[in-house]
């Protein structure tokens, strides 16, 4: 479980992260320099989402569709059951 705490800390920081060059971007939409930085922060919010996916499924003994549920409809519920 402490492993899954820091995996959702990750996800989290890397979902304000990406948020953030996403609405930089929105205001200059001309700038490569702006794409490029969205396109990053959003290839280290996937990774962050897939290794919390991925440890759900060890844990839970569920399929990627459910635990990617678990993630964008339950995250709540589920950091409190692991004291988030």
């Amino acid at each position: 479980m402490k492993e899954l705490r820091k995996l959702i800390i990750k996800l989290e920081a890397a979902e304000e992260k990406a948020s953030e060059a996403d609405k930089a971007w929105e205001k200059d939409p001309e700038s490569q320099e702006k794409e490029k930085a969205f396109d990053e922060a959003y290839k280290a919010e996937w990774a962050a989402f897939k290794a919390v996916r991925n440890k759900i499924k060890k844990l839970a003994g569920v399929n990627d569709n459910t635990a990617s549920a678990m993630i964008r409809n339950h995250r709540d519920e589920v950091k409190k059951m692991i004291g988030l």
